[in-house]
């Protein structure tokens, strides 16, 4: 008998001895490396699917990742990354474009170019892996703010005049950039030195969620994947539930927006297209585009006389307008914005509600990868009566004339 139970014994235990691996394996591993490689062994079994945004790709395999950013700037070809498991061997760079870059994961450090990103480390409880920025001067994040102050980050500088040998000597996991013309951004420069450098594309999405879902992106170079799904989900939810009040507004009760100004940067007066980013948030929150008819797609320029001629009743004006803290500031601009209805009736908003003392805007910041709360702001400015307790966060409203 007491043979039996040692054999029996001896089984159990061999039993759990052997599943202890798979235990340890529940989740990606955020922290160390892996020890033991087994090359059967899924070390990713936390993942991320874009589901609306459309300029990023995964693959996963057992112990690395192929991301793929297919649209990083106009006319860009893709950049790809192998995301290799910290620990496991990486594949054959044959198997792969000539410019593919390889960097192991988890990262555990990391320079920022860019504050759209720095919502994405917070809320993904990366931000302590941050190293640096472009520039502190844009910042609104306290936290980030106070991590400048105590010297635990450098400032690189922006575009093509990024201090590269200030980033060698910070030698970060990762640069995470962004593209506008290569010839003028920091990517090139960072990469032809060896900088393992990551293209966020956020602004290349036409939805609020789609850039909201950017957030998965950035957690795959941190194995974060099951921490940014849920941020997401909650983002989504919150998108959905403030664009569901929206909508119980029946269409002939919902206003005519007017948005931007006439810029003389541009010459001209942009309209957003319905199928543009800023076209969404409006009719998500319950309004209709003023002179949207003109840009049913992609937003149009039209000239000052034409939007006067069409726009003049717009029942809510919202500016996006640097610098103009009231109405005396918008008039001074042209003596004419007075003919238009919304200012008559006190109804003219600026996104500058949170702005530092250098002009970093936090709708540009938080408001990028948590557009629920953008939503919410215009759900209230256009239909006050759903939100009657609403705190603005990035709006302001101009007091009207006496």
């Amino acid at each position: 008998m007491n043979n039996v139970k040692r054999f029996i014994m001896l089984v159990v235990f061999i039993l759990f001895v052997g599943i202890i691996p798979v235990w340890a394996q529940d989740a990606n591993l955020m922290d160390g490396c892996v020890t033991t490689y087994d090359s059967t062994q899924d070390y990713f079994p936390d993942k991320v699917t874009p589901t609306l945004a459309e300029n990023f790709t995964v693959e996963y395999f057992n112990h690395y990742k192929v991301v793929t950013v297919t649209d990083a700037f106009e006319n860009a070809e893709p950049f790809t990354y192998v995301l290799v498991q910290c620990g496991t061997p990486a594949p054959s760079a044959d198997e792969f474009p000539a410019e593919t870059q390889f960097v192991e994961v988890p990262v555990q450090s990391i320079i920022a170019m860019s504050t759209t990103q720095i919502p994405h480390l917070q809320q993904l409880d990366q931000l302590d892996k941050l190293v640096g920025l472009d520039s502190f001067l844009y910042v609104s994040n306290a936290d980030v703010l106070s991590m400048a102050e105590q010297g635990e980050l450098v400032e690189v500088g922006f575009g093509g005049e990024v201090n590269v040998e200030l980033v060698l000597d910070t030698a970060p996991d990762m640069v995470m950039t962004y593209g506008f013309n290569p010839d003028t951004d920091a990517h090139p420069v960072l990469i032809e030195s060896g900088i393992f450098t990551a293209l966020n594309a956020e602004w290349r999405e036409s939805t609020p969620l789609g850039r909201a879902e950017w957030i998965k992106y950035t957690g795959l170079f941190f194995n974060a994947e099951a921490q940014a799904q849920t941020a997401y989900d909650s983002i989504a939810t919150a998108y959905e539930e403030a664009r569901a009040l929206a909508q119980q507004v029946a269409i002939e009760d919902r206003p005519i927006v007017l948005w931007n100004s006439f810029s003389t940067w541009t010459e001209g007066w942009l309209i957003p297209g319905t199928q543009t980013y800023v076209g969404a948030l409006i009719q998500d929150a319950g309004g209709i585009i003023a002179l949207g008819e003109t840009a049913p797609e992609d937003s149009t320029l039209l000239s000052f006389e034409a939007v006067y001629a069409d726009a003049l009743d717009a029942d809510v004006w919202v500016i996006n307008e640097f610098g103009m803290l009231a109405l005396t500031d918008l008039l001074a601009q042209d003596a004419r914005f007075a003919d238009f209805a919304a200012v008559a009736n006190g109804a003219v908003w600026n996104d500058n509600l949170d702005v530092n003392a250098n002009g970093g805007n936090n709708y540009y910041e938080l408001g990028v990868t948590n557009p629920h709360l953008v939503l919410q702001d215009l759900v209230a400015m256009f239909h006050p009566q759903l939100l009657p307790d609403h705190e603005f966060l990035f709006y302001r409203q101009f007091e009207p004339l006496q």
